[in-house]
């Protein structure tokens, strides 16, 4: 989903929520590149860049789901190592032997 090298991620999370139109402002402007770079950024920075309060409030919910989803999904990875097999250490093999 979120890769960390580009910001396709962003303009997905602002296309979710009607605010494509911001997604240069945020990037170039805001320097938001990841999505903890939300963590600097406040409701005074986006009136700046012209997003308005009922604009903000839905990207702040977008980015909370975003962050739930990702947690989700790290957590997930941890708990259930069978389903990325990658994360398997080379020594153990869970396959049955043959």
């Amino acid at each position: 989903m979120q890769s960390e090298e580009g910001t396709e991620w962003l303009m997905e999370l602002l296309t979710e929520v009607q605010l494509q139109q911001y997604f240069m402002r945020i990037r170039d402007e805001l320097n938001v590149t990841r999505l903890s770079h939300f963590d600097y950024v406040k409701n005074e920075d986006l009136e700046k860049i012209g997003m308005g309060r009922p604009g903000q409030r839905r990207l702040w919910e977008a980015v909370k789901r975003r962050r739930a989803m990702c947690k989700r999904k790290s957590w997930m990875s941890k708990l259930l190592p069978i389903l990325n097999p990658t994360r398997w250490p080379a020594s153990q093999s869970h396959l049955p032997h043959q």
